[in-house]
């Protein structure tokens, strides 16, 4: 095993070194690091991007990112082996291109890039943004459990005012690095500063759009390189990734409009607007070289992401014991978040606890879009119930439905052919997370051709849980898992699962002061159970047993006989529904007699509201 003491947080390049040089299997870097964080805490010690400023980080160092695959790039070629020619004693050894984006070579060396001994293979890009919609008790949870962040090293000066990373970096690099794979020789100092001189002379982040989903979002996009199984993501997938940080300033090639263009291999020369999208600054954009990625089932920092652990048991057996108690607590909030109005107040619960599980062909299963009606006409009660479920979910956004947004705003990705990136779009969320419309905003005007497509695509996004992202030639329909929400005054202009008008028995004056009385009775004790409990009653695998399955289809039967028009086959899927949310709001695996008949009644007073409204 690698020894160098082992500092695998500070120098793991100098560790995979050792584990290629010891022609370890092809698995060693992955397995050597992967046991390493099995420590106690051990992941704790390696810092965040997510919560750590980029300058203080040491170059070549471990890093994570937790982050969302906003677009996969081609893959790219790179020399994995090269061999390394000191000039003045004329001896030649072997040095790996893995994890690292400089070749190793210094000024008394040149790359012999006609060796035979050259191995070149490939590795996949994938441009990353922070999880959109993270709410911020989500990052300051993550933040609180990061553990003592790394220390910049002696080498390594953090920014200051009027210089960027790209310029300190310049001055404690390493003089005679070059891009890995690329080089025929290692260059003077001075040719260095000439490659990247145009780089500098750019302040780094001009024109250059980090591509997030949803306005406002801050944080740090990244550009991750993985080296196993690179097939394995796709767009949209919420991951973690553990690699060695990359942020040397040679790295950009920014190329202002007016520069005269180069050739580049065999006369072809991608357009400006392409290496500005794949090559930003490191000092904007860094590069993340992947030596462990996991997938995340959820994004809450309170419970494990493997859910076969004896925390994870221990989290759910607690929360089993006081289900009725803490559920009741629950529905007191909610019952005020909803003026009061209990029933409300049990299919809010439902569709907080709602997700898709599966498909049926074309059709999404476990799916509960709520359309609230009789809302009170004013963005600021969206606004605060919004901010509500914020801090109760890891993931939520509102998206005010006026006919400005749905004429200007991008809802679906599109594919930028000249960059050869996808431009983002809000509905490029990841899966569970929760999207409230608020339709009361919405005043008359025209909706234009932008505002049809995004509309449509709304529908589309309820009803399907699909999204198409617009390709020019094509379009292609990518799966969604989001919770859709939507606030209006009368019946949506949306398609929903559950209709039900608000009965509101209280209309404060004051909202702020409203909402400000959920903060005051919610305890940080019951705020970290309720946080569990909706994620924890996601992941649980439900079923019907034999019994009640018949009880149900007998049920089915005696309604339509009653009254074939007031349960159709939609209804009953509906009633089907509500009872497996029913369920699982108690941490229940499979339903009783007694919780359908109360999802027949829940719903049954549901209709009766629908019809006298």
């Amino acid at each position: 095993m690698p020894g160098i003491g082992d500092d695998w947080i500070n120098n793991p390049l100098a560790i995979i070194q050792n584990i290629i040089d010891n022609k370890q299997n092809d698995n060693g870097v992955k397995e050597y690091f992967s046991n390493k964080i099995q420590t106690n805490y051990a992941l704790s010690w390696v810092p965040s991007l997510n919560d750590t400023p980029l300058h203080t980080l040491k170059p070549n160092s471990l890093v994570r990112f937790r982050c969302m695959v906003q677009d996969i790039y081609d893959p790219e070629f790179y020399l994995g082996l090269y061999q390394v020619k000191d000039l003045e004693t004329s001896t030649v050894t072997q040095k790996s291109g893995m994890y690292k984006d400089i070749a190793d070579c210094s000024k008394s060396q040149q790359i012999d890039v006609e060796s035979s001994d050259n191995v070149t293979m490939d590795r996949q890009t994938i441009y990353c943004v922070p999880i959109p919609g993270e709410t911020t008790w989500v990052k300051e949870t993550y933040a609180d459990k990061a553990g003592v962040k790394v220390q910049p090293s002696m080498s390594h000066v953090p920014v200051r005012n009027k210089r960027s990373l790209d310029e300190e970096s310049e001055d404690v690099a390493m003089e005679t690095s070059e891009p890995s794979g690329n080089t025929e020789s290692c260059d003077s100092a001075e040719s260095k500063r000439t490659r990247t001189e145009n780089t500098q002379a750019q302040p780094p982040n001009v024109g250059h759009d980090l591509n997030f989903p949803l306005q406002g979002e801050k944080g740090t996009a990244c550009l991750v390189k993985i080296y196993d199984d690179i097939d394995k993501f796709k767009v949209n997938d919420m991951v973690e990734f553990i690699g060695v940080l990359s942020v040397d300033p040679a790295l950009a090639q920014f190329n202002p409009e007016n520069q005269p263009e180069e050739f580049g291999i065999e006369g072809y020369q991608p357009p400006v607007e392409e290496i500005n999208a794949h090559a930003p600054p490191p000092s904007l954009v860094p590069r993340l070289h992947a030596v462990l990625c996991n997938k995340l089932t959820h994004n809450n920092p309170l419970l494990p992401q493997i859910l076969d652990t004896d925390e994870y048991k221990a989290k759910f057996q607690q929360l089993e014991q006081e289900i009725d108690t803490l559920r009741g607590r629950i529905m007191e909030l909610l019952e005020h978040a909803l003026l009061g109005d209990s029933l409300a107040a049990e299919f809010f619960l439902l569709h907080l606890l709602s997700s898709v599980y599966g498909r049926a062909d074309v059709m999404p299963l476990g799916k509960f879009s709520l359309n609230l009606s009789h809302c009170p006409v004013t963005p600021k009660y969206g606004q605060l119930l919004q901010v509500f479920m914020a801090g109760l979910l890891s993931q939520s956004h509102l998206l005010p439905l006026s006919i400005e947004n749905m004429n200007s705003l991008r809802l679906c990705p599109e594919k930028d052919y000249t960059a050869n990136r996808l431009k983002s779009g809000v509905l490029q969320l990841p899966e569970r997370t929760s999207l409230v419309i608020d339709e009361t905003v919405l005043q008359p005007g025209q909706l234009e051709a932008g505002g049809v497509k995004n509309m449509t695509a709304l529908g589309n996004l309820i009803s399907w849980q699909k999204v198409e992202y617009d390709f020019s030639y094509h379009r292609q329909d990518f799966m969604a898992n989001v919770a859709v929400m939507i606030l209006s005054e009368a019946k949506s202009i949306l398609p929903s699962d559950c209709l039900l008008p608000l009965q509101a028995k209280i209309m404060p004056e004051d909202w702020i002061a409203h909402f400000s009385m959920l903060e005051s009775g919610m305890t940080a004790e019951l705020l970290t159970k309720i946080r569990t409990y909706i994620t924890l009653a996601k992941q649980i695998n439900y079923s019907l047993t034999d019994e009640l399955q018949k009880l149900i289809q007998d049920d089915f039967v005696e309604m339509r006989k009653v009254d074939s028009k007031s349960m159709t086959v939609d209804d009953f899927h509906s009633l089907l529904s509500i009872v497996r949310l029913l369920s699982l709001s108690y941490l229940k695996s499979t339903p009783t007699q007694t919780l359908w008949r109360r999802a027949k009644n829940m719903d049954s007073e549901r209709k009766r509201r629908i019809s006298s409204s």
